[in-house]
């Protein structure tokens, strides 16, 4: 279990001041109000990583299209008509664990970069996570962070899933999104809830929540 805690626990959720959208076609996954999603924990999904997100109602947001036993950790996010948004893919002898979330595969292969997400701090106590965003969008094999800074800071206890995506660490702290292991007494076992708020691309940063759990969960 993880025990480091985000020294921004007790912040709210608000949203992000101005509209941030990282998927193409994100535009029609804000929302003006906070949205709670449910998603599977990586560890008992051994059956592969195919899922349904749903809302707090039941609702049917987002299908997650993965292999949980494959070597290429890849995955697709799919909104609920099939349509595929973004992948999922763990940067592979890595020293700094590392993911890409990309757009949709072009028809001449090329695979463009949307954010990076890289893990910092190999023990529990001293994790976090740095998610960039390339705008424009960059080829996978010119893509690096040299000189950029993180968009978005991930802070807190990623094993026990209780976390935060928070952007202006340094001026201006706001809580875009939290992660928690429980939303209610009735949720079920071994999932976890992301809370987004609002102006905020809802799939990406649910994306994001599933890449941590990649990250941070894999041996």
């Amino acid at each position: 279990m993880g025990c480091a805690q985000s020294q921004f626990q007790d912040m709210p959720v608000t949203g992000a001041r101005d509209r941030l959208v990282v998927l193409p076609g994100g535009e029609r996954f804000v929302s003006d109000q906070l949205i709670a999603l449910k998603l599977k924990e990586k560890m008992f999904s051994w059956s592969g990583d195919d899922f349904k997100v749903k809302d707090s109602n039941g609702q049917d947001w987002f299908r997650i299209d993965g292999n949980a036993m494959s070597m290429t950790s890849k995955a697709k996010l799919l909104d609920i008509d099939g349509q595929e948004l973004c992948n999922y893919r763990k940067k592979m002898l890595s020293l700094h664990q590392t993911a890409y979330i990309s757009a949709p595969e072009k028809s001449d292969g090329h695979t463009m970069v949307l954010a990076t997400i890289k893990r910092r701090g190999m023990m529990a106590l001293d994790a976090s996570a740095e998610i960039f965003i390339h705008s424009p969008p960059v080829n996978i094999e010119q893509v690096t962070t040299d000189g950029m800074v993180p968009e978005i800071i991930v802070e807190g206890d990623m094993i026990g899933k209780n976390f935060d995506f928070m952007i202006g660490v340094r001026t201006n702290p706001v809580k875009i999104g939290q992660v928690t292991r429980k939303f209610n007494m009735l949720s079920e076992r071994n999932t976890y809830w992301v809370s987004i708020g609002p102006n905020v691309d809802i799939a990406f940063l649910m994306i994001a929540a599933y890449a941590i759990d990649e990250l941070f969960n894999d041996k």
